[in-house]
């Protein structure tokens, strides 16, 4: 499991996970004390089936995952957003190998610091 870049010569089954953004929660009042972040989840595998079954056990794991303390951040939800995509990529120049990957975004609901 990677965060934000895959190396290039990085071992497959592979999964790379990055934090497109963050979004504070407003109420009428002020900012709530929730925020959410948006999570991208790439799973990177030889074939296109391999990438899938991948991607199917991040999604079972996650949405798996109920409200409660997780390494001392409350998470209140975790839900799938859209459904899956899905891309190759050739990572070495002058190679037929492939890199096939399906892409996952989830949106986390978690509990915020306010002052």
């Amino acid at each position: 499991m990677y965060s934000d870049a895959l190396p290039q010569q990085a071992t497959l089954p592979a999964i790379r996970y990055l934090l497109v953004d963050t979004l504070p929660t407003e109420c009428l009042v002020d900012i709530a004390a929730i925020a959410r972040a948006r999570i991208q989840i790439d799973c990177y595998a030889n074939t296109r089936s391999a990438s899938i079954s991948l991607a199917d056990a991040v999604r079972l794991a996650l949405e798996k995952k109920h409200e409660g303390d997780n390494s001392g951040q409350f998470i209140h939800e975790v839900s799938l957003q859209e459904g899956e995509r899905h891309a190759v990529d050739r990572p070495l120049s002058g190679t037929d190998q492939r890199w096939y990957i399906t892409i996952l975004e989830f949106f986390v609901f978690y509990t915020t610091t306010t002052s």
